[in-house]
């Protein structure tokens, strides 16, 4: 497999992991430090990576909330019948 590859799977995997099992990815990512394969670099990386938007996330929740900015509001489904354009006939 080419390297590129390995290592994109590896991050898409760590991310993943990281997002529904933080505790299975830091005791991989804890049991796998110091092995140089592609895949396992892109898993170290991708874990990462999702715990660094997990903490900015929540910096910005932290910040919003004790400056009273109220959230956004939910971004709407790409399936939604309202597009914002209408046909007349």
């Amino acid at each position: 497999m080419d390297e590129s590859k390995e290592i994109t799977e590896g991050f898409n995997a760590g991310y993943l992991i990281e997002k529904h099992h933080p505790e299975l990815s830091q005791q991989l990512t804890k049991n796998l430090e110091g092995v140089e394969l592609p895949f396992i670099e892109g898993f170290v990386a991708g874990s990462q990576e999702y715990a660094k938007e997990r903490t900015r996330s929540k910096i910005i929740s932290k910040l919003r909330d004790s400056a009273g900015i109220p959230k956004p509001p939910p971004l709407k489904d790409k399936d939604d019948k309202d597009k914002g354009f209408e046909r007349e006939i």
